[in-house]
């Protein structure tokens, strides 16, 4: 009997080994590895445009890109280098002309004159990997010589869901992925597309689709995936910012696991052109920069959460007086009493610095930035990951993150853990850093034989190449770096060292509408409404009428109580513009607060014809349709919106009311103590809203509503 079983396996064996090898040898294609079974994307357009053989940066590319241009057939003797990754090698808060992909082409350069040398910058700010290997794709059409990648901090800025990926167990997830390596699964994948197409357009096995009014949506067999925005939409874009994060595990795991398989599909595509691949592990501020957002435990009450903060506050005081033991045992007992606060771990990682117990001060940096709430800098399991799969996709590796402490401890503090020496801000380096960057770069194309110099470039020659190459930029340029710091430190919720930066270049940068929009942020945050919308008019002016200026300046008017011009500079971008979708979601706002809720309806069809899957519109198209009466469709749409960004208190709380006036009580209660969780903490709006009139005798209702109070 058991040989019998084993000889049927050995068979099975057999029979697909040769099923594999037939297809292979048939030209079958295996999987692309670009195919990205995670998350889909709204739209496409590529990052160059092609006129006359010239392939240059394309005009709507500019907002997240340098611009560039290049020959499509690469001229003779010409070695062509693309660096891609995020605002890293982009060059921010200054542009290409400090990153380090310039800084290699000039070392290339200067190593053999004789030959030339094309490094193109391919950082695009707020990109993530799953938007990087697509445009690694694109770009492997210009006969690149190498690829050169440097990501990691951006993974967690955009939101998406992998709810469908850890429902399947994570042993089907494995088996999945492996065998959708195989030729013979893509064979028979290409055999079953038309039936299994068929099947889900089915009503009986389709998942609704809000997006066209309720009709099925195929999706072809799977678990869903989160559909992106064509250009990149930040969780921080959003007018509520770092309140919409929270901690997530799930969505934290799901993370790891996609920029893994974004990683490794990057390297197999560059694999299989036959291009090599240099893998940056990126390095973060640890020591000078704190948690962007630290969050207690849900099961703390408010009078803890309360008492743990003040301790913590006695803790930073003691470390600002230097008494390290101390602040120490203060932050002990903090952690004791909350042990994911992640600010707890940064403060003590100070006092043990103060100590000099350098190796755990390293410790407690680390895990505060791991158990940021707010994760802006490459989590450690992301460092894992690129040092592995380099390993085993048998790329180069420039470890960059090991490099640094070791020139810290040498050049630094002596510590060895990277701050302000080596970081403008919390991951983004000095220019000199940029340098350090292409240098080690370089090292390893000439370790594996990519570039083989003429010459030696002694320390001395890379020091006037540097000098030389920094003359060539002139003051504004270094005045650009503080407006664009103070940009990025205000959009993560830095606010005062953000106007400190403004502050700086507010008077001679003027003429530059970016820094009275900046202005106007601060001054509507301050309650200056009136001044906050001068500032704003300037901004549109000096800009020629900008869309998002013109957005801005209508957010102004709102907050200031001018709403006819709000509703004016609204009405334009949404009749003439279209192409910002908060724009009809504000719209549609005013028009529900006028009562006009038929008019806010059609402002909300037309801006999901025009941005079917932009998130921002579903929880305003739900909340139109209730105020409608038609609350059994407004369910749908608002489910989208907190699946779309369940940080959301506000689309909690709206969802939980609904489900009220469904009669639906469990549900109610259930997303009413989501919202609080998620930071909803108005009594006296929940006592009286007439929504909740039927479970407002709950005894769970009355619990939630004491735990607010």
């Amino acid at each position: 009997m058991f040989k019998d079983i084993l000889l049927g396996l050995v068979v099975c064996a057999i029979f697909f080994a040769l099923v594999e090898v037939i297809l292979r040898v048939a030209g079958v294609p295996a999987r692309d590895p670009a195919d990205d079974p995670f998350v889909g994307f709204a739209g496409t357009k590529p990052l160059y445009a092609v006129t006359s053989g010239v392939a240059s940066t394309a005009a709507a590319k500019l907002r997240f890109f340098n611009e560039a241009s290049f020959a499509v057939e690469k001229p003779a003797n010409t070695t062509r280098v693309f660096c891609f990754g995020e605002s890293t090698t982009y060059g921010h808060p200054f542009d290409g002309r400090t990153a380090f992909p310039r800084w290699l082409q000039d070392l290339l350069q200067a190593s053999s004159p004789e030959k030339k040398f094309e490094v193109i910058n391919a950082g695009g700010i707020s990109y993530a990997s799953y938007r990087i290997v697509r445009v690694v794709q694109e770009c492997l059409q210009y006969h690149p010589d190498l690829m050169v990648i440097y990501m990691g901090h951006n993974e967690f800025l955009e939101r998406r869901t992998y709810r469908g990926l850890f429902e399947q167990g994570q042993t089907l997830v494995t088996v999945r992925s492996l065998l959708e390596e195989s030729n013979t699964y893509q064979g028979l994948k290409r055999l079953m597309e038309p039936l299994l197409l068929y099947v889900a357009k089915s009503p009986e096995s389709a998942p609704l689709d809000v997006s066209t009014g309720g009709k099925p949506r195929g999706n072809r067999g799977g678990p869903p995936r989160s559909v992106m925005d064509e250009e990149v939409s930040a969780v921080l874009d959003h007018s509520a910012g770092l309140d919409l994060y929270h901690r997530d595990e799930e969505f934290s795991r799901g993370v790891v696991t996609h920029f893994a398989h974004n990683l490794r599909a990057t390297i197999r595509l560059c694999r299989d052109a036959g291009v090599p691949v240099i893998v940056v592990d990126p390095p973060s501020n640890l020591r000078d920069f704190s948690p962007f957002k630290s969050e207690h435990g849900t099961e703390m009450s408010a009078a803890e959460k309360s008492r743990l903060d003040e301790r913590l506050q006695a803790a930073v005081r003691l470390v600002g007086k230097g008494d390290w033991t101390g602040a120490l045992d203060t932050l002990d007992q903090c952690i004791q009493q909350d042990p994911l606060y992640a600010a707890c771990y940064y403060w003590k990682g100070k006092a043990l610095l103060g100590l000099g117990r350098k190796a755990e001060a390293r410790e407690q940096f680390v895990k505060a930035k791991d158990l940021d709430v707010c994760p802006l800098r490459c989590i450690s399991p992301i460092n894992a990951e690129i040092v592995k799969i380099a390993h085993e996709e048998r790329a180069m590796l420039v470890p960059f993150r090991e490099i640094l402490d070791r020139k810290v401890s040498e050049t630094g503090d002596r510590s060895g853990i990277p701050g302000n020496e080596s970081f403008l801000d919390h991951v983004h380096p000095t220019i000199a850093m940029h340098q350090v960057v292409a240098e080690l770069i370089l090292d390893q194309m000439i370790e594996h034989s990519l570039v083989k110099p003429s010459g030696t470039l002694t320390s001395q020659d890379r020091t006037k190449l540097y000098t030389r190459g920094m003359a060539s930029l002139d003051k504004r340029f270094f005045l650009i770096r503080d407006l664009n710091l103070a940009k990025t430190l205000k959009w993560a919720g830095r606010k005062e060292e953000a106007r400190a930066a403004l502050e700086r270049v507010a008077a001679p940068l003027d003429d530059n509408p970016e820094i009275h929009k900046m202005m106007g942020s601060f001054l509507l945050e301050e309650g200056k409404h009136r001044k906050a919308v001068e500032e704003y008019r300037k901004a549109v002016k000096l800009s020629g009428d900008d869309p998002q200026m013109i957005f801005c300046l209508a957010v102004a008017y709102g907050q200031a109580g001018l709403k006819d011009e709000a509703l004016e500079c609204y009405r334009k971008l949404v009749y003439e513009d279209k192409s910002i979708p908060d724009a009809f979601a504000n719209l549609a706002v005013l028009l529900l607060e006028a009562g006009k809720v038929n008019e806010a309806l059609d402002v909300l069809s037309a801006g999901l014809k025009a941005h079917p899957e932009s998130s921002v519109l579903f929880g305003p198209y739900g909340l139109s349709l209730a105020m409608a009466g038609k609350v059994s469709e407004a369910i749908p749409w608002t489910l989208r919106a907190v699946e779309a960004e369940p940080g959301d208190a506000k689309q909690l709380y709206n969802l939980a009311g609904m489900y009220a006036l469904e009669r639906k009580p469990a549900d109610a209660l259930r997303y009413l103590d989501m919202a609080v969780q998620r930071g909803y903490a108005n009594a006296d709006m929940l006592a009286r809203d007439p929504v909740f009139a039927t479970v407002r005798d709950n005894t769970a209702f009355k619990q939630i509503l004491d735990r607010i109070r």
